[in-house]
C-alpha cells in the first residue's frame, strides 16, 4: 500500500507537470509561430504593396487596364483595389466583383490616410471568408491621393496552422505518453530505496537494527541509502550500549542489599529494585506509574517527598512496615546538563535489627549494671553490718557471712562467663580436641540436675545413633555446651520432658535437645543468643539467670566450626538443633 501510494504520487507529479510544461511549451510554440507565419506574409503584402504603388506612380495607365491588374493580382495571389482619398474605387482586378465608383467606409480607410500602413486579419464585408488586407498610401506631392488595398485570403494561411497545431498535439501527445512511461519507472527508481528504508525503518522500531539498505548509486538517493545504513549500524551501537547500561544498572540494583524507589516531579514510581518490593511485603500497590500515596506503606512518605520537592535538597527520616522499623533517605534527582529537578530518589533500609541491638546494648549496660550492682551490694552491706557490730550473736555473723560467701561466687560466675564468652570469641583459643563418649557425658550433665528434674517432674530421654555416640571435640566445652542448655530446659520446663537425639549425616553430628517448656516468641528468637538478652524482662534471678548461657553455646558451637539454630512456639516448647562437623585436626 505504502509502494503504490509513493509511486503513484512521484508518477502522477512528474506527468502532470510535464503535461503542464508541454501545454505551455507547444502553446507558445504555436503562437510564435503562427505570428511569425503571419508576420512574413504581412511584410510580404506590404513589400508588394509599396512595389505597386511605385508602379502605379511610374504609369497610372496600367491599373486603369483591367486585365494588367488581374495578372498582377494572380501573380501576387492577392486581390488588388485602387482608391482614392474619398474611398471610391477607381480599379480592382475581377474576383472582387466590384465596379468603379464602388465607396470603402471612411473608417476603414482612415489609418492609410494618416499615412500608416493599415494592417488588419478577419472578416471583411466584401469577402465571405476571412482575409488579411493591407492598405498602403499613395503619395504625389507630398500628399495623399489614392491608397492601394490588397487582401489575400486567410483560409490557406489557417489550413496550414491547423496542420501545424495538429503536429505539436500529437506530438504532445506523444510526449506526454513517453513521458508518463519514463515518469513511471523513475519514479519506482526513485520510490524502491524509500521503501527500503520504510521497511528497514519498520524493523528498527520493532528492535531489529540488522538493516542494510543496498547503495546503487551516487546520487541524492544512494547518499541519503548509505547515511540510513550509518544511522541503522549507529543506532545498533547505542541501544546496545544502552541495554548494557541499563543491565548493569538493574544488576546493581537487583544486587543491593538496600531497597531503592524512584519517583517523578508527581509521585508516580518510576523504578524499583525487588529489594523494595520485598522490604515492602510485596505490596500490591508498588508498581510502575502508581502514585506514592497509593501504596499503603509509603504514605509515610509523602511529607519527605514534599519537602525534597520544595527545597531541592536530601532529607531522611524512618517509617514503619508491619512493625518493621525502615530508615528513609530521599535524594532530589536532577538532569546533568540543566540541573532540572527530575524527580526523587529513595534508599530504604530495614533498621529492625540495628534498633534491637541499640536496645540490647543498652540492656547489656543495665543488665551488667544490675548483675554486678546486686552481689556486690549484698556483700557490701553485710560486710558493714558485720564491721558495725550489727550481729550480735555468732550465728547470725556466720549467716551473714554465709550469704557474703555465696554472692561472691555468684560474682564470680558471672565474672567468668564473661570471660569466657571473650576467650571464646577471640581468635587465639586452642581446643583440645579428642574422641570421647558424648553419651557418657550427657548421662554425667544430667546427674547435676536429677534432683532438679525430679522435683519439677520432668522426663529426660535420650536417643544416640550409635554411629554418632562418639565425637571428635573439646570434651571441656561440649559439657559446658549441655550443661547451659540442659539448665536453660529445667529453667523453662514444668512437667513435660526434656530429650536429646543425636544422629549423624555424610558431613558431620546432629544433636537435637528438645523441651515441653513455655517456649519463645518469634520475635525474640533472632536475639536470644545475644549477651545478657532474655526472654523473661523482669531479671528474675531465680527463672531469667544472667542471660550469657545461651551466647556461651553459640561461641562454642562456632569455634567447632558448626551451625546452632532454634525453633520454638509459644506454649509447646523449643528445640535447639546443633551440627558439628566431622573433622579431626
Amino acid at each position: 500500500m505504502i509502494r503504490k501510494s509513493i509511486v503513484a504520487k512521484l508518477w502522477a507529479a512528474i506527468v502532470i507537470l510535464m503535461i503542464i510544461v508541454l501545454i505551455i511549451l507547444n502553446m507558445g510554440q504555436f503562437q510564435l509561430v503562427e505570428n511569425f507565419y503571419y508576420n512574413r506574409i504581412t511584410q510580404t503584402l506590404i513589400q508588394q504593396g509599396q512595389q505597386l504603388t511605385e508602379l502605379y506612380k511610374n504609369d497610372p495607365q496600367k491599373f486603369e487596364n483591367g486585365i494588367e491588374v488581374d495578372n498582377i493580382s494572380r501573380i501576387i495571389n492577392a486581390h488588388i483595389v485602387l482608391v482614392d482619398s474619398q474611398g471610391k474605387v477607381k480599379t480592382c482586378n475581377d474576383m472582387m466583383m466590384l465596379t468603379q465608383g464602388s465607396f470603402f467606409l471612411a473608417e476603414e480607410l482612415k489609418e492609410v490616410f494618416q499615412g500608416d500602413i493599415a494592417v488588419k486579419r478577419g472578416y471583411h464585408h466584401h469577402f465571405a471568408t476571412q482575409m488579411l488586407s493591407i492598405a498602403v498610401p499613395i503619395y504625389e506631392n507630398n500628399n495623399i491621393e489614392n491608397a492601394l488595398l490588397l487582401f489575400t485570403p486567410i483560409a490557406p494561411i489557417t489550413a496550414t496552422l491547423a496542420s501545424l497545431r495538429k503536429l505539436i498535439f500529437w506530438g504532445m501527445i506523444g510526449s506526454i505518453i513517453l513521458a508518463s512511461i519514463l515518469a513511471f519507472f523513475l519514479s519506482r527508481s526513485i520510490s524502491r530505496p524509500l521503501i527500503q528504508m520504510n521497511k528497514a525503518a519498520l524493523e528498527m522500531a520493532k528492535g531489529n537494527f540488522q538493516q542494510n539498505i543496498p547503495v546503487k548509486s551516487k546520487d541524492e538517493i544512494g547518499i541519503l541509502s548509505a547515511s540510513f545504513n550509518f544511522l541503522a549500524s549507529r543506532l545498533k551501537n547505542n541501544i546496545t550500549d544502552l541495554s548494557y547500561e541499563k543491565e548493569k544498572l538493574e544488576s546493581i540494583l537487583a544486587s543491593m542489599t538496600d531497597s531503592v524507589i524512584t519517583f517523578d516531579m508527581y509521585g508516580k514510581i518510576s523504578l524499583f529494585n525487588p529489594q523494595a518490593k520485598k522490604l515492602l511485603d510485596n505490596c500490591p500497590d508498588l508498581e510502575l506509574n502508581k502514585l506514592l500515596q497509593d501504596c499503603i506503606h509509603l504514605t509515610q512518605l509523602n511529607s519527605l517527598f514534599q519537602q525534597v520537592l520544595a527545597e531541592q535538597a536530601a532529607n531522611k527520616g524512618e517509617i514503619v512496615v508491619n512493625n518493621k522499623k525502615v530508615a528513609v533517605r530521599l535524594s532530589p534527582l536532577f538532569e546533568p546538563n540543566t540541573q532540572k529537578l527530575l524527580g526523587v530518589v529513595a534508599l530504604l533500609q530495614d533498621v529492625t535489627k540495628e534498633r534491637k541491638l541499640e536496645e540490647m546494648r543498652r540492656d547489656f549496660i543495665a543488665n551488667v549494671s544490675h548483675e554486678l550492682r546486686t552481689p556486690i551490694s549484698l556483700i557490701q552491706g553485710y560486710t558493714e553490718a558485720i564491721l558495725d557490730g550489727v550481729s550480735d550473736s555468732p550465728q547470725q555473723r556466720t549467716k551473714f557471712l554465709s550469704i557474703i560467701h555465696k554472692e561472691s561466687h555468684t560474682l564470680k560466675r558471672l565474672v567468668e562467663d564473661l570471660l569466657e564468652i571473650s576467650r571464646l570469641q577471640s581468635e587465639t583459643i586452642v581446643l583440645e580436641k579428642e574422641v570421647f563418649d558424648l553419651e557418657k557425658v550427657i548421662w554425667q550433665v544430667y546427674e547435676k540436675y536429677k534432683k532438679t528434674l525430679d522435683e519439677a517432674k520432668l522426663e529426660f530421654t535420650v536417643q544416640i545413633d550409635p554411629e554418632a555416640a562418639h565425637i571428635w571435640a573439646d570434651r571441656f566445652r561440649m559439657e559446658q555446651l549441655l550443661t547451659n542448655l540442659i539448665s536453660n530446659a529445667v529453667r523453662y520446663s514444668s512437667k513435660g520432658k526434656i530429650s536429646i537425639n543425636v544422629g549423624k549425616n555424610d558431613k558431620g553430628v546432629i544433636l537435637r535437645i528438645s523441651d515441653t517448656g513455655r517456649g519463645i516468641p518469634q520475635e525474640d528468637l533472632p536475639f536470644i543468643f545475644e549477651r545478657f538478652y532474655r526472654v523473661d524482662k523482669s531479671r528474675n534471678r531465680v527463672m531469667g539467670g544472667t542471660g550469657l548461657g545461651l551466647s556461651i553455646v553459640k561461641n562454642v558451637v562456632k569455634v567447632h566450626g558448626g551451625e546452632i539454630t532454634v525453633a520454638s512456639q509459644l506454649g509447646k516448647g523449643t528445640t535447639f538443633t546443633i551440627f558439628l562437623p566431622d573433622k579431626k585436626g
